[in-house]
């Protein structure tokens, strides 16, 4: 079977910046499953994929826009140090879950650490890098009702459900 623009896959992936950072940061590749058309990977890698077979390999360049789109310096704020608590030891690089204002679970970068604050940065860890993704085609099926009900985020307002 060749991937549609709705089905269910499974692939290896590996994703390459410009200054051939690796992520995962292992540099192996991982797998994830999910299914097309829902949002969950960026459109143009999703379109790439439609028309491979399994096991098939391919490799996706993407600009920032089709990636993981450009810098929003909005979504860097300096916070006091006292909002991490006492057991806290935030270090440039780390990664920190928290709740948005409509309980949704969002993920944020320490950038740096001052005596009194934190800067913190909300953008995707790759947004304003082009990117590669290198694709390995592990599995393919039709989606099925089950698979894209599993998700109602604020990302596709309940209409769209998707998986994460």
């Amino acid at each position: 079977m060749k991937v549609t623009p709705t089905s269910f896959v499974t692939i290896d992936y590996l994703i390459r910046t410009g200054d051939d950072e690796k992520f995962p940061r292992s540099g192996e590749s991982e797998e994830l499953s999910f299914v097309l058309g829902w949002g969950l990977m960026p459109a143009q890698l999703e379109e790439a994929m439609v028309g491979m077979a399994l096991n098939d390999h391919k490799k996706v360049r993407l600009s920032p826009q089709q990636g993981f789109g450009e810098v929003d310096d909005k979504l860097i704020l300096e916070v006091p140090r006292t909002d991490f608590g006492p057991e806290a030891n935030p270090e440039p690089g780390d990664v920190f879950e928290t709740v948005d204002e409509q309980g949704h679970q969002v993920y944020f970068v320490v950038k740096a650490v001052q005596p009194d604050s934190v800067v913190i940065d909300f953008n995707h860890p790759l947004a304003g890098q082009e990117v590669e993704f290198a694709i390995t085609l592990k599995g393919v099926r039709e989606s099925t009702p089950e698979d894209v009900k599993a998700c109602s985020c604020a990302e596709c307002g309940g209409e769209h459900p998707h998986e994460h």
